[in-house]
């Protein structure tokens, strides 16, 4: 199984845009808490809106690139505002002196240091709008008439992303340390000199991106290139009318979506509530040393498992293919609900024998992250590789763009959950205002109910969702 070069340099890049984002998402949280003095319910909660803007954006950058921008242009244009937005950030933190004093605030009283903080969501926003959709997009574009490549390509290209998710968070433990928020400059700066290296190798490599009889690919918009028609015409690609099978097809999308969100709502948890779960339950000092791990550092698990059991997931699906003993696509995803379920049992565990003197051993976020890892796996490659199938030729980065508003919206699910973890066995937390939560053993039981639900719910009728997908699988 031979992938073009092109597809490497593609999943690199996006390995470097990753380690970049990640950055900002890992010291983010601390970030808002202790230099802009948020507190921490109101810290998570603007987490979801952050992350969710950025992912929402995602939908009209996913337009613009089909209709007018190159995927190749729209990658250095998101590139470019990623580096603006981690330079801004890198100032804003610098103010961390100067604000020593301010109290601790729920809301947003946009004084200079806040203002600064808004620009640069903004062009966090843009950059990573433009370039997270068309990257993405772009893996596709290397596999015409090869569709059965896809799977292992988007599976590749996932773990890319997961080592930049792992790099992040494990080097800025060394950069910034645990809780220096004086030091949180020098990790956005980071961030900064990263995307622009990533950025210099994709434009310094860009006569590599081409199909093997040497055709540039992602040089022009979709909707203008004849490539992409087949037997339709140019006029009929920017139609907007639907076949019946292209809307059956569209509506197993929108159910994979719902997958998609409740999985992030939970997998996002790490980057929120378990700040806060890690700071009052978990024991952070290694054994025998005097070393205390940042919160942050227990990020960089879940892309560590990614990477590590990403390569055994490729060959335990070419096996199981062989024999003809695969689960489909629809299966997968109820499956790695399940056991994204179980993942949090994980928790709830120690939880049930919590010793507040000696707290939780971290082997236990060890093992939630080895399970929601599994989880991943079975959903998330799974899902970029079936919708990039399943989508109309004439808006596939624009159905890229829906995965990523739907991933939207589950951090803004995320943000919210996460507002309303207990700090205490007792304290009571309200979700969406309106329910109780009551201990932070409530608060790990109802992930593993949503998810355990959700899973069973898409494996009884996986059958009749297949049949919508006219052949697709």
């Amino acid at each position: 199984m031979k992938h073009p070069m092109g597809m490497y340099i593609v999943a690199t890049t996006e390995m470097w845009e990753r380690f970049s984002f990640y950055v900002f998402v890992s010291i983010l949280v601390l970030f808002m808490m202790q230099v802009l003095h948020f507190s921490s319910g109101f810290s998570t909660f603007l987490y979801g809106i952050i992350l969710a803007s950025t992912y929402l954006f995602q939908l009209v950058a996913g337009y613009l690139t089909d209709r007018y921008i190159s995927n190749r242009k729209s990658i250095i244009i998101g590139g470019m505002l990623m580096i603006v937005s981690q330079l801004i950030f890198t100032y804003d933190a610098s103010l961390y002196i100067a604000l020593e004093r301010v109290p601790m605030h729920s809301t947003l009283l946009f004084n200079y240091p806040e203002m600064i903080f808004l620009l640069g969501v903004l062009f966090m926003t843009l950059g990573s709008g433009f370039f997270k959709v068309s990257v993405t997009s772009f893996i596709g574009l290397f596999y015409e008439g090869q569709e059965e490549l896809l799977d292992s390509a988007y599976t590749i290209f996932y773990m890319f992303i997961n080592i930049g998710g792992f790099l992040a968070p494990f080097v800025l433990n060394f950069v910034v340390g645990a809780n220096n928020p004086s030091l949180y400059q020098y990790g956005f700066l980071l961030g900064a000199i990263i995307i622009f290296a990533g950025l210099a190798m994709f434009i310094a490599l860009r006569r590599y991106l081409c199909l093997p009889n040497g055709e540039p690919v992602g040089t022009i918009p979709i909707s203008k290139n004849k490539k992409y028609l087949k037997d339709k015409t140019v006029e009929n690609i920017n139609e907007t009318k639907l076949s019946r099978i292209e809307i059956d097809r569209i509506f197993v999308i929108l159910l994979v979506l719902v997958v998609i969100i409740l999985y992030y709502m939970s997998l996002e948890q790490i980057n929120t509530s378990f700040i806060i779960f890690n700071l009052g339950f978990v024991n952070n000092i290694i054994p025998f040393t005097n070393f205390a791990v940042s919160p942050e550092l227990f990020i960089s698990i879940p892309p560590l498992v990614v990477i590590i059991l990403s390569p055994v997931t490729i060959k335990v699906w070419d096996m199981l293919s062989k024999r003809n003993r695969e689960p489909s696509t629809i299966s997968k995803f109820g499956i790695g609900l399940i056991i994204s379920a179980i993942a949090f049992v994980m928790l709830l565990i120690p939880l049930y024998f919590y010793d507040p003197v000696n707290k939780i051993n971290m082997v236990w976020l060890v093992l939630f992250s080895v399970f929601i890892v599994i989880g991943e796996l079975l959903i998330m490659p799974i899902s970029l590789s079936f919708i990039s199938k399943l989508a109309p030729v004439k808006y596939t980065s624009l159905m890229m763009g829906v995965m990523f508003s739907a991933t939207a919206a589950s951090e803004i699910m995320a943000g919210l959950f996460a507002a309303a973890i207990p700090t205490t066995f007792t304290e009571v937390k309200m979700l969406f205002g309106i329910i109780p939560i009551a201990g932070v053993m409530s608060f790990m039981w109802m992930f593993v109910i949503i998810l355990v639900a959700a899973g069973v719910l898409w494996l009884l009728f996986g059958g009749k969702i297949k049949k919508l997908t006219h052949g697709i699988e």
